[in-house]
């Protein structure tokens, strides 16, 4: 059984300390940089360029039961979702999942009430359920997901050879990676699997905030998420790929089906006004990773806000808070007792207001620059030179990439073979510690909104980061190094995966920081453009595959949730040009996006 998860309030500094981003469009002539607004935004991204939206004490007292949310027991017959309803959830879901550098690893594909029938039957059949197959699903969403490639994946290709043999050794690992998809480094292989725990731990919250409680999302990871289980499932799994269109092409390029979520409307409501649930859903898209704490890594040129220390404090109790929401959300997926979970989830705590903290948190930079100079001094010169330097140039920003910068930051991984001997498989394991990971640091998230004054962007932020881990485990690999986990749990053998910094502060990180994810002009070179849902969501309708929202010609410019209106404006209210976005016709928002069961219309 989860605990219950209080959000706790964090005290503002005093008004003169206060800071917000207060970005403006950059004036005639003058250059744009990463401080200023955006000059427009063309995007079918449903999440644009959002504020946070305050909540009251008594709302994120409302809000916080998100963060314990039990498994559905039983669906009732209900009509069909409207388009308008799908698109929200699913804008909560898999088009604003966090995943690092927003890489475009997972798609799906919705199918309507009769669908779910069928496909209900043939979940039956499959073997490590982790819940009941549940009856009367309005509809059920079937993701995919691939390996993680991007060019830091390029990069490491190049990473971990011998003078000489590179030439021979760097083209067997290129086919190799792209014929039977291996990785550098465990711990890429290991980032699609995390974000998997991620997506499902919010495709259960969006169900509930697209529908104001109705309804709530039955997931199932267990026989996809990992080998032995396909293959124990191989033939049921080859008929759902079937049926949802999954081609040998997608499967040589590594797409494999990862999870099936059924969405049903309950018997019994979950309590949150229909108000709130928009508001908290508003403010789920405005989240992002913040990087920056004032007056320690901000770079020189940055704006006077950034620069100044603010003095401000992450309660104890938040902290325990996010803990418990981290242990509510391992035990959830993993169905292991909750003292098990506590043993498994291995954390390190590093306090820069802590004895010992500054000193622990320079040993860790100065191992990370370390290994990225081995890195660079190993870079194979006859593919280096060629590319003007740039495999070592991408290496080297690495520096600032994965600069640790946060009031608290957390270190967490899990033991391999403590998995296994709690008969929790690994890749099972790593899903739950995805969701374990974005569930504490929603409990941050929120806990910063509560009375949110005006003169601050928010009062806490997180960025979770998986680039010091991939850079540490580059050292384990090739360099020697022990595992990040390893001074803090010598006794045992641990896996180093994620790295939460928590930072109290008002003022948000530089926009450009969005914008790279926005905007095709801006975007850095490690990230992908945040989706619209016509490219990564197909609907099942009269046995075809449609894209979502793209219909005569038209494609959907639509920002969800846009009636809270938390759009980025500089401070004297002028807006973004097409930042709120265009809202998809009434006419084909409005219907239902499949008939009922039975019906002849």
């Amino acid at each position: 059984m989860q605990q219950t998860v209080d959000l706790i309030p964090i005290s503002p500094p005093p008004t003169e300390r206060r800071a917000r981003r207060n970005a403006q469009s950059a004036a005639e002539g003058e250059r744009r940089t990463r401080y200023t607004l955006p000059s427009q935004l063309e995007s079918s991204s449903p999440v644009g360029y959002r504020t946070r939206i305050r909540l009251s004490k008594e709302e994120a007292k409302q809000a916080a039961t998100l963060l314990s949310l039990e498994r559905p027991k039983a669906f009732v017959a209900s009509t069909p979702p409207t388009e308008q309803a799908l698109f929200e959830e699913c804008s909560l879901g898999i088009l604003s999942s966090r995943q690092s550098t927003n890489f475009r690893g997972h798609r799906q594909v919705t199918l309507g009430p009769e669908d779910s029938q069928a496909l209900a039957a043939e979940l039956r059949q499959l073997s490590d359920l982790e819940a009941p197959v549940l009856d009367h699903a309005t509809h059920t969403h079937v993701v995919l997901s691939r390996p993680y490639r991007t060019p830091f994946t390029f990069l490491l290709t190049f990473v971990g050879h011998l003078p000489l043999l590179s030439l021979l050794t760097v083209p067997i690992r290129s086919f190799r990676k792209k014929t039977q998809h291996i990785d550098d480094i465990p711990t890429i292989g290991f980032l699609p699997t995390l974000h998997l725990g991620i997506l499902a731990d919010g495709m259960e919250r969006a169900a509930i905030l697209a529908s104001a409680g109705r309804q709530q999302a039955n997931i199932l990871l267990g026989p996809f998420s990992c080998a032995k289980r396909q293959r124990a499932n191989q033939a049921i799994i080859q008929r759902i790929a079937k049926r949802i269109g999954l081609t040998a092409a997608e499967r040589r390029q590594g797409w494999r089906i990862r999870l099936v979520a059924q969405v049903g409307t309950t018997a019994q409501p979950i309590d949150l006004p229909p108000d709130l649930c928009r508001k908290v859903a508003a403010n789920l898209l405005a989240f992002r990773s913040e990087r920056i704490q004032p007056g320690v890594n901000a770079e020189e040129k940055a704006p006077p806000q950034y620069q100044e220390r603010q003095g401000m404090s992450v309660p104890d109790e938040l902290a325990f808070m996010a803990a418990r929401a981290a242990y509510n959300a391992f035990e959830h997926w993993t169905g292991c007792e909750r003292d098990a979970a506590k043993e498994l989830l291995l954390m390190e705590r590093v306090d820069v207001l802590t004895p010992g903290g500054k000193e622990r948190l320079r040993d860790i930079r100065r191992e990370q620059n370390e290994i990225t100079d081995r890195l660079i001094a190993r870079m194979p010169l006859w593919a280096d030179l060629p590319l003007g330097r740039l495999l070592s140039k991408n290496a080297n920003r690495g520096r600032k990439a994965f600069a640790l910068a946060g009031q608290r930051i957390y270190i967490g991984g899990l033991d391999k073979e403590q998995c296994e001997q709690a008969e929790i498989e690994w890749n099972h394991a790593i899903t739950a510690f995805g969701a374990a990971a974005a569930r504490s640091a929603l409990a941050c998230e929120l806990s910063g909104l509560i009375e949110l004054p005006d003169d601050c962007d928010l009062l806490s932020g997180m960025c979770l980061m998986a680039g010091p881990v991939n850079q540490n485990d580059i050292g384990k690999q090739f360099f020697g190094y022990p595992d990040l986990l390893a001074k803090e749990w010598p006794n045992r053998n641990p896996t180093a995966l994620l790295l939460w910094t928590l930072k109290a502060k008002t003022v948000a990180d530089p926009i450009g920081n969005e914008e790279q994810l926005m905007s095709q002009e801006r975007k850095g070179a490690l990230v992908d453009l945040r989706c619209g849902p016509h490219e990564v969501i197909g609907i099942r309708r009269t046995q075809q595959i449609e894209p979502m929202r793209s219909r005569n010609g038209r494609i959907s410019q639509e920002r969800a949730f846009a009636d809270q209106n938390n759009f980025v404006t500089d401070p004297t209210g002028d807006e973004i040009p097409g930042n709120r976005g265009e809202a998809w016709p009434t006419e084909w928002s409005s219907q239902p996006v499949w008939s009922p069961p039975g019906s002849t219309s």
